[in-house]
């Protein structure tokens, strides 16, 4: 697939395009180190640790828990003949490593829900993919780190373009250190990171998310040319004179691509969450 055709013409949705490219709500984030016992599962855990520290929604940086048993599920072609993409099938292991991970955690239904995108070494293989929050136990004490943020809050609706039913940023304040935000289908990663940080008015924000991209180009590294993809933007991204965000890719094949995004090529598939907070 050439990454350089229109984005529209290689995924297709089924609903009625978003009016806006991104949404966002501010509110105020800081940052604190929790702790997830042992032999919890992970929804269960996280929900305990943002009613603790009294979070209405957070990123929480994983990397370096021991899991299992876990699941987890990759990206894949839908054959429902409505959605434009869809997950493969679930698989799992007995015990693994993550080496990197996000959690995007929200309210659904009014209850604490969590999107987690990680990368895990289970035995001498590693994997990338969506881990399945209520099939993910902790094999071993973990402490992560907790962006709890006060004043906007990720709610899951249905989308009306994708017909998924995917974190949206609600609330919102006037003022405040960082901004939740959603992408629309096609809006380029790197772009929309740039004007959301403007029109927050940060000169310099840090950038945590994960979603999925229609091809992804890198500085240096192989490109990723399915435009079906699971992704994770990685530790030290950030966004003001010059935007760097690493991001780390899994497609269908679980092949797996990672580097530095080149602006404007990575337009989202079906979302990407993302928080933004001034530094």
């Amino acid at each position: 697939m050439n990454v350089t055709l229109d984005s529209r013409e290689i995924i297709r949705h089924p609903g009625t395009p978003a009016p806006q490219p991104w949404t966002m709500a501010r509110g105020t984030a800081k940052t604190l180190q929790v702790t997830l016992p042992k032999g919890a599962v992970l929804m269960q855990a996280v929900a305990e640790a943002m009613d603790a520290a009294g979070a209405e929604s957070g990123v929480i940086e994983v990397g370096g828990p021991v899991i299992g048993p876990y699941r987890f599920v990759g990206p894949g072609p839908s054959s429902d003949g409505l959605h434009a993409a869809w997950y493969s099938p679930p698989r799992g292991g007995d015990r693994a490593g993550i080496t990197d991970g996000t959690a995007i955690v929200g309210r659904r239904d009014g209850a604490w829900w969590l999107h987690c995108h990680a990368v895990w070494q289970d035995g001498d293989t590693a994997w990338c993919g969506h881990l399945l929050p209520d099939e993910v136990t902790l094999a071993e004490e973990a402490t992560v780190t907790l962006h709890m943020i006060t004043g906007a809050v990720f709610d899951v609706s249905m989308n009306e373009e994708t017909r998924f039913p995917i974190f949206h940023p609600t609330r919102g304040r006037d003022t405040g250190n960082a901004v939740l935000a959603k992408l629309a289908p096609h809006k380029d990663i790197t772009e929309a990171v740039e004007e959301i940080a403007a029109a927050a008015g940060f000169a310099r924000a840090r950038v945590l998310g994960i979603g999925s991209l229609i091809g992804a180009v890198f500085h240096q590294g192989t490109p990723m040319a399915s435009p079906i993809s699971e992704v994770l933007i990685l530790p030290g991204a950030t966004t003001g004179a010059e935007t760097h965000l690493p991001m780390h890719c899994v497609d269908p094949d679980d092949a797996q691509f990672q580097g530095a995004m080149v602006r404007g090529k990575g337009p989202a598939c079906v979302t990407f969450e993302l928080m933004l907070f001034e530094i």
